[in-house]
Parts: structure tokens; sequence; C-alpha cells
């Protein structure tokens, strides 16, 4: 799974709840990974700073490699080795993060920065060479970290061209774990994302130094070895050819440079037409339409009548980012405006500072709750709060059902930030709205610290919410949170197919053991049957404290003898 960024920069960060976790993953991806964190998968958890690192085994013979940069109530950025490319986070970062809450998982240790900071150069240049005696990969990584440094000049391709071709060798066998297929995705990502600031600073030419280096191999080993085994590097297809179709727009390439890459580009595509791939269709169009068609010229213009030609809308992304990356703010409105981006349109009225237009466009021509959150939160980091919790107010309220999951990240924070900005009506209106999209338990006990002592009306609303939901797996917790035994009871036995953190039904035990020890008994000799045949060890462990439960159970009836 390629890394996912963040731009938080927090000197330290408290762990991220539940539903801070499950913010970051598709619903089932969420379970598989309790899953994982619940069956021990997770081993050396460390914490550097707001670096946490673990390794997750799994199908392969050596463990997935996972770290997490944790910001403030979140997460930063993730990266796992695993070849997950399915959208959020994969279930080895859902574990992880899971693991983590528990009491005495992870050990803490310096972070790296400060291990550094005292060495000379010498001791450093000293280090790095020890290592490169043991670390065969060290040397080519610091070939291409050199090589793809902004500021240096013209990008050497060759660094990255070996380094691709050496990952590329190491794919000696491929299977399946689960849903993933397990290729060298990660590390090939890790090379394309190195075009990405030279995008963002609109030097398309490195860009494309940097993006044809790695193509080239890539297609080779592809064609070779690689169409009918590695089903995710299709994505990969898809990044190389929107990153080119960005650097060619934004790169002055002449007319024979034009020329020749078309040339490359298109006979790439040829030579995959066979095996589906089609990520480099987008480059010959960027590089055969350019910037002069005059339908284009007279919409970035901002002409009155100006319609965007329909050839024109598979680049229209493209183009956007290329605008935004050679500071062309007004083409850019003008084009987002006649292609219909709201966000996009109102995403750079917030940049050139002009928040009232912002706003206002947002809330009539944007819907969907992350892009509302994204606006949000570059209006709060901009400094204009008030606006920003008003246009989250109005985005949460203007979400559909479908959206349930980026609306749920679009209440938390409207529910954070407006309690942290003494806005008491907001927050419990996001409080409100992010329970009922996920039934979580933290969810829950964030709204009982939003409303204080007004907690007795929401609470009764958030209960009647879980009550209508046909499936919420922190539903016994909350329960017996509030201290309802005889409902968490019930909802256990109505559960029992599926999968609840057998913490909370040991605590469960434990709170009904004086209202109903028959119960009790009956509920943990359930438990314990299936694990007393699993035939290992750690099942039988659980099986003996659940029979502990029945044993105080029949005790408490003055059933001894039995």
């Amino acid at each position: 799974m390629r890394s996912k960024r963040g731009s938080d920069k927090s000197a330290s960060a408290a762990l991220p709840g539940e539903a801070a976790v499950k913010a970051l993953a598709d619903p089932k991806v969420f379970e598989r990974g309790r899953d994982v964190a619940r069956s021990g998968a997770v081993s050396d958890l460390v914490r550097r700073g707001d670096h946490l690192t673990a390794a997750v085994a799994g199908s392969e013979d050596e463990p997935y490699r996972v770290t997490v940069r944790l910001k403030d109530r979140g997460v930063a950025d993730f990266c796992c080795s695993c070849p997950y490319e399915w959208g959020g986070a994969c279930k080895h970062v859902v574990a992880i993060l899971l693991a983590a809450a528990r009491p005495g998982a992870v050990t803490e240790r310096p972070p790296v920065r400060q291990l550094l900071d005292g060495l000379s150069r010498d001791a450093l240049t000293d280090l790095l060479l020890r290592r490169a005696g043991t670390d065969p990969d060290l040397p080519g990584w610091i070939e291409v970290e050199l090589a793809t440094a902004p500021g240096r000049g013209a990008v050497d391709p060759a660094p990255l061209a070996a380094r691709a071709r050496t990952v590329l060798a190491r794919r000696a066998r491929t299977y399946w774990d689960d849903y993933e297929s397990v290729g060298p995705s990660a590390e090939l990502h890790a090379l394309v994302e190195k075009a990405v600031p030279f995008l963002e600073a609109g030097d398309g030419r490195n860009a494309l130094r940097v993006l044809v280096a790695v193509a080239e191999p890539f297609i080779e080993e592809w064609l070779g070895e690689m169409a009918e085994t590695d089903e995710e590097m299709y994505l990969l297809f898809e990044d190389l050819g929107r990153m080119m179709a960005e650097a060619v727009l934004m790169g002055d390439l002449s007319e024979d440079e034009r020329d020749d890459l078309f040339e490359t580009v298109e006979g790439w595509q040829a030579e995959l037409s066979d095996y589906g791939p089609e990520g480099f269709s987008i480059v010959t169009a960027a590089l055969a339409a350019g910037w002069d068609a005059p339908a284009l010229q007279a919409v970035l213009a901002g002409e009155a009548g100006a319609a965007l030609p329909a050839t024109e809308k598979d680049l229209v992304a493209v183009r956007l980012r290329a605008l935004e990356a050679t500071s062309r703010a007004e083409e850019y409105l003008n084009l987002a405006r006649a292609a219909g981006d709201g966000a996009a349109y109102a995403g750079m009225l917030v940049q050139l500072g002009r928040t009232d237009e912002a706003v206002a466009y947002a809330a009539e021509h944007v819907a969907d709750p992350g892009q509302v959150l994204a606006l949000a939160r570059r209006l709060r980091e901009g400094g204009h709060p008030a606006r920003a919790l008003d246009l989250a107010q109005s985005g949460l309220r203007r979400a559909g059902p479908e959206a349930s999951r980026s609306a749920g990240a679009l209440a938390r924070w409207l529910r954070d930030e407006a309690a942290a900005l003494k806005r008491r009506d907001l927050a419990l209106e996001g409080a409100r709205a992010a329970f009922a999209q996920s039934c979580a338990l933290d969810d829950y006990l964030a709204a009982r610290k939003v409303a204080g002592k007004g907690w007795d009306p929401l609470r009764d609303d958030l209960l009647a919410i879980l009550a209508k939901t046909d499936f919420a797996s922190d539903r016994i917790a909350i329960l017996l949170e509030e201290g309802l035994v005889g409902d968490a009871m019930t909802a256990a036995e109505f559960n029992r197919e599926h999968t609840i953190d057998e913490a909370v039904l040991h605590r469960l035990a434990e709170a009904a053991l004086e209202r109903d020890p028959a119960w009790v008994a009956r509920f943990a000799e359930a438990r314990a049957a299936p694990l007393l045949t699993a035939g290992s060890r750690r099942p039988y462990e659980q099986a003996a404290a659940w029979l502990a439960h029945a044993r105080q159970a029949y005790l408490a009836q003055g059933r001894q003898a039995e």
C-alpha cells in the first residue's frame, strides 16, 4: 500500500481513538484489521516521537512493515509494505493502531532526529558507510535521493531507472493474501512519487525525467512477467499517466520534444493494449491538445458564453493541477467554473484569500462531505475559524446517506473544532451526526464530553439511534457504559454471530453475574465450547477465562458441585 500523506507537523500527539481509526478505512477492512489485532499478529510495536512502527504477520514469509505518523487526535499519514490499493488504510494499519491502544503494548524509543542531532559530519558519514556495507540497497537509495533533490538542476534519470530495475528484479514470486496480490508496487510508487515535488513546483521537465525513468523498466517487466499476476499494479499505470500528463502541460517542451515523447508513449500504449492498462492515453491526449485550442483559450480567458469542449473533459483535472503549480490562478478559476468543479473553484478562492466568495460558492456548489471538510480545514488553517465551522455545518446538513463515511469525518471535525472554539451548539450537532454515522463508543463518549451538564437528552437521543441500528460492534460496550446490563445481555444473545471484542464480553459477564448468574453460566460455556476444540494453546487460554466466569456463576447460584 502506498503512503498517504498529510500536512500535520506537530511534535507530539495522542493515539487516535477507535472512531478515528474507523474513519481511515473501509468498514470491512476495519473489521479485518480488528481481527488481525486480536490474533496477536502485531509485533515490534515502537513509537519514536510521532512515528509508530510495527511488524504485522501475514501469509508472506516476512511480516509487513507498517509506519504511521500521528497528529493531534488522529493520523497524519501512513505506509504499509503490503500491496493494498483499494482506498483508505489497509487492515495492517488498522491493526497496529488498535493494538497500540492496549496498555503496555508500545515501546517508547527516542525519535531518529534526536539520535542523529549530536553526531558530527564524520560520525554520520561513518554510520552510513557501515550501514552500506551490510545493506546493498542503501547506495542506490542515496543515489536516487541525491538525483531527485530539488534545487540541484536537471535530474539524472540513471539512478532512478537502475533502482526501478532492482526493485522489479526482486519480484521472485507472487501469490494471493485474501484479496491482496503481492508485488513491488509500494517501492515503485515511492520512486514515482519522487516526481511530486517537481510537479508541485511547476517543473514539468524534471518531473518527466523521473517518470520516464521509472516507466520504461516497469513496462518492460510488465510485458515480460507481470501482466497476468500483479493486478494491483494497474494503479501504477494510472498514476504514471496522470503525473506525466501534468508534467507535459506544465513543461515548456519544444515541438521536437513533444513529438518524440508522443511517439514513445504511443508505443508504450500500443504494447500494453492487449493487457488492459490504458493509463498513458491521457498523456498522448495532453501532448496532442496542448493549450492552444481556441475554445480552450476562450474558457481560460473567462469569455462570456465560452464552453468547454467535450474532448477536454478527461484533461480537466490535470490541467487544473498544472495551472495551480504554475500560479495561473485566474485561468484556474475560469476552467474550474466551466468544468463544474465546485470544490476546485472554492479551494482556489480560499487560497487567494477570497474567503467570503469561497464559502458562498461552496455552500451552493460543493455537496461532497469530504470536499467540504478539505475546504473547512483550509479556512481554519488560513485564520477563518468561524467561516470554517459555518461551512462544515452547512455541508453536514446537506450530506446524503450514501456519503456516511465522509460525513462522519466531517461531523467529527465539526464536533472537535467547535468544542475547542466554545461553539457548543455546533459541537453538539457534530457529535450527534458523528455517532449516528458510526455508533462507536469513542463517538458516544466524545458526545458526552461535549454535552456536559446537558447530557441526558442527548444520551436518550443517541441510545435511540443505537437501538435502530442493525449492526453496531460497540453496542454492548455503550450499553454497559450506561449501566444497561439487561439490554447488553439481550444484545449479546442477538449478536452472537457477529464479531464483538472479547474484553467487552468479559466485562458483560462480570456485570451480569449479580443480576442473572444462570445466564452468565450459559453464556460463558457457550463461548468456551468452540475454543476447546480449536487445537492450539491460545484458544485454550481463552476458553479457560470463560470457564472461570462459568465457575463464578455456578458458585453464585450455590451449585458448587457442578
